[in-house]
């Protein structure tokens, strides 16, 4: 949603690092269901400088990469626009924004079918992501997370280094305050390892917060991460919390 002038937003995102298809149910119980193999959390504050133009920065422990973005909401639906549009610009880095820089530019189309779902389509370029390193598991900054080896993945894709993808996206209100949310972000040309990025998710909001409980197959929050790490098999537990100022 768009942010009013002057207003902030800030949310804070958590993937359990463990996968939720890996050994039996007893297996998963004895870890209460992922949640003793740490995280990877991500940090994010945007703000409004006008009703139309928001600016913000993301960090993510993995591969501690920072995302800096803008976004301008100047289409929005109404009787003659069909659809709301919104331009999104970003760049990000590896190491705390010193390496592997990754350009991108989007634009997100939604349309609202009264109060109870929104439709989204989000045609994106992410520029260098087979520049920037991935390993299976986690990366070369990991810190053993869940206490699993860390192993280097073979680069297949090393004749593309950018890549084009469409993320879609709806969210159905289902009570009130609650709703149910899924995304999936396929890879149209260039760099494409392993799977698409996928998600689900239940969402609560209160006033001025949202709790999501949410399923993926990637740890990955920035644009660049969504690019190239959607796992072919494993599955994770998370959760995002956003705070409306």
């Amino acid at each position: 949603m768009s942010i009013a002038r002057h207003h902030s937003y800030f949310r804070l995102t958590h993937r359990f690092a463990s996968d939720l298809r890996r050994g039996d149910f007893g297996d998963q119980a004895a870890d209460l269901f992922s949640l003793d193999k740490g995280a990877i959390i991500g940090l994010e504050y945007r703000f409004g400088i006008t009703s139309d133009l928001q600016a913000g920065v993301h960090r993510s422990i993995l591969s501690r990469t920072i995302q800096m973005f803008g976004r301008y909401d100047r289409w929005r639906q109404n009787e003659q626009m069909p659809v709301s549009i919104s331009l999104i610009g970003s760049i990000e880095g590896l190491d705390n924004f010193t390496e592997h820089y990754q350009p991108a530019i989007a634009a997100s189309i939604s349309r609202a079918f009264g109060t109870a779902l929104v439709l989204y389509t989000v045609p994106m370029y992410v520029g260098h992501t087979a520049a920037a390193d991935f390993v299976e598991g986690h990366d070369e900054h990991s810190h053993d997370v869940g206490g699993e080896p860390v192993v280097p993945v073979v680069d297949e894709h090393a004749g593309h280094d950018d890549t084009f993808m469409l993320g879609l996206g709806g969210r159905l209100r289902l009570r009130p305050s609650v709703f149910v949310a899924g995304e999936v972000s396929p890879r149209l040309a260039g760099y494409d390892p392993l799977r698409a990025t996928w998600g689900f998710a239940l969402e609560k909001k209160t006033e001025g917060h949202t709790m999501q409980i949410n399923f993926t197959n990637s740890w990955g929050t920035t644009f660049g991460q969504l690019a190239r790490v959607g796992s072919e098999h494993d599955i994770y537990l998370g959760f995002n919390i956003t705070r409306r100022f």
